[in-house]
């Protein structure tokens, strides 16, 4: 038989059985003068158990050790043949076994994330209680627009959840709770809101305005943090680098010179707390 019969009959792929070829699991077979390969049914029947045992589940490098162990038990001639194949098949299947149950329980985890995301609405690009969180901070309304601002917004939020641990949410979820108990959470959304609206040929009034009221706002938010998160480390500068760099991308240049004043307002604010903490 060609290889096309056999891929055939098998329903495999020709590329399946050179695929099997490469990885020896199948020995080439004889030539035509033609040169093409002579299988027999001796071959047919390694691929068909080779196939059977990869729709179960076993790895392909599994699967050509317990060949082997066949062939090298075949090769000795023991006595009570088949006894030490038997073992190894069963060690085998008990071995698989385990995997599928874990397997089983990683897409049942899996189903349960898939659901939480759809009933709470979440955001699939970030890990749940990092998402839970984002959404009471930024707002339902702001993480599901398409405006530029904000979908850069979403892009760094997915490099900081890289970045955050389990205390670093646990902390966003404190100041969460914090801001909404002062009454601040609606403030910042309007904040956030006209930032995302500002033209970029905004007026200056219109622009002193929005700064004026963040401004308003930054001790507030600040006054909600934990000191330590101000103190400067390797992760903290490489995540604000990547995040600026990615927001002063998307920003128009009424909303950068904007973010600009307010970055600066957020420094010198920090550095008075620091040093009254100092004195």
């Amino acid at each position: 038989m060609r290889s096309s019969e056999v891929a055939r009959i098998a329903d495999v792929s020709v590329r399946t059985l050179r695929h099997y070829h490469a990885m020896g699991l199948l020995a080439e077979p004889p030539r035509h003068a033609n040169g093409y390969r002579d299988y027999g049914a001796a071959d047919l029947a390694r691929v068909l158990h080779i196939k059977r045992l990869a729709a179960l589940g076993f790895p392909l490098s599994y699967i050509r050790e317990m060949l082997a162990a066949d062939a090298a038990e075949g090769a000795e001639g023991a006595a009570g043949p088949g006894a030490s194949r038997a073992a190894l098949e069963a060690a085998a299947l008990d071995e698989l076994d385990h995997e599928l149950e874990l397997q089983i329980e990683r897409l049942q985890e899996q189903r349960r994330t898939v659901e939480l995301l759809r009933r709470e609405q979440l955001d699939p690009a970030l890990p749940v209680d990092f998402a839970r969180t984002v959404k009471r901070l930024f707002g339902d309304e702001r993480m599901r627009t398409t405006e530029p601002a904000a979908e850069a917004d979403r892009a760094a939020l997915m490099i900081a959840g890289q970045f955050y641990d389990d205390q670093d949410i646990a902390e966003l979820e404190r100041v969460a709770a914090r801001l909404e108990e002062l009454g601040l959470l609606e403030k910042l959304y309007d904040v956030q809101r006209r930032n995302d609206a500002l033209g970029p040929d905004a007026s200056k009034a219109e622009r002193d305005a929005l700064v004026a009221d963040s401004k308003e706002l930054i001790g507030a938010v600040i006054d909600c943090l934990d000191p330590a998160n101000w103190e400067d480390d390797a992760d903290n500068n490489m995540l604000g680098a990547l995040t600026d760099s990615l927001l002063q991308g998307t920003l128009n240049p009424a909303q950068r010179d904007v973010a600009e004043q307010v970055d600066r307002a957020i420094v010198d604010y920090v550095a008075k707390k620091r040093a009254s903490a100092r004195s």
